[in-house]
């Protein structure tokens, strides 16, 4: 997920993540997640909200591609953040750090891979 967000535009680290859906409710997922990415996780304060997640990643999309650019997510929820909380705030011990640069580093060889099959298949 972190690989194909930066691919997309995203910050790397990004400020937050939102997350949505049944998983959002699960304490461990969130913190992996947050260590994943290097930021903080918050979550919708609703359940069930999977559906609304799909949603904004649409409408996202579809902003981006009416400017032309990316825009930052943050733009559709001026004024909205209120009805999200902090689920998972990331603290940065060294442990923790260690596990991040790991995991970047992985990431990177895994594009890479990813990267070679694509054009040994043209796909």
């Amino acid at each position: 997920m972190r690989a194909h967000a930066e691919r997309l535009g995203m910050p790397s680290p990004p400020k937050k993540i939102i997350a949505t859906g049944g998983a959002s409710a699960n304490d461990h997922i969130l913190t992996i997640i947050a260590s994943i990415f290097g930021c903080n996780v918050y979550t919708v304060q609703k359940p069930d909200s999977a559906s609304l997640g799909a949603a904004l990643r649409a409408a996202h999309g579809w902003l981006c591609n009416q400017k032309g650019k990316f825009v930052p997510i943050s733009d559709m929820y001026i004024r909205k953040l209120e009805e999200t909380s902090l689920s998972c705030k990331l603290s940065v011990p060294a442990a923790d750090q260690d596990l991040i640069d790991k995991y970047t580093l992985l990431m990177k060889k895994r594009l890479e891979i990813e990267n070679r099959l694509i054009q040994r298949l043209g796909r």
